[in-house]
């Protein structure tokens, strides 16, 4: 109806459209996810042709997406309050409620806990002279990364990046 087409022919014989169709629609989809979510959208090689790196690009994705969403993207849902006046800024008090000092615990334990646990793999990779020093350091290692897990797990809420602003009461 639109002429895009010529009398007798049919969408389902147009490869090329199909395939130009196709990826310009996976794109826009990747430009619309990258604003929301902060990643290319998921399954977009369904739309083009499903492969092995796109599986693997989508757990990539989604793990980057788990990460952002809990560990660094309160700042937006900030913006978004105060762009949209759910939040007023209060004049009277000088502390921005914004700044929130971080302690020590935010860098080091995740660091900790990286470095015991490349140390354990490292010491299961490469054995020592003899089964027992192997076990010593490979448990050491393990229980070391195996504690900081459990201290940054026991203080998870304090790891999230939650919004630190709140709604403003509605006025009546």
């Amino acid at each position: 109806r639109l002429g895009v087409l010529h009398v007798g022919q049919r969408i389902e014989e147009q490869a090329d459209f199909e395939k130009i169709y196709k990826n310009a629609w996976a794109d826009n989809a990747n430009a619309c996810a990258k604003q929301y979510a902060g990643t290319g959208a998921l399954k977009t090689d369904y739309t083009r042709q499903r492969t092995q790196w796109g599986l693997i690009m989508d757990g990539w994705n989604s793990l980057i997406r788990y990460y952002k969403n809990n560990f660094s993207d309160g700042f937006r849902q900030d913006a978004i309050d105060l762009f949209l006046g759910n939040y007023s800024v209060d004049e009277v008090e000088p502390a921005s409620p914004l700044h929130v000092k971080k302690d020590w615990k935010f860098l080091a334990l995740p660091i900790i806990m990286v470095v015991a646990f490349s140390m354990c793999i490292i010491c299961l990779l490469m054995a020592g002279d003899t089964w027992t020093e192997t076990l010593a350091y490979v448990l050491f290692w393990g229980s070391a990364s195996f504690g900081t897990f459990a201290i940054i797990l026991y203080n998870g809420k304090d790891f999230v990046d939650a919004p630190k602003l709140v709604q403003k009461e509605k006025m009546d």
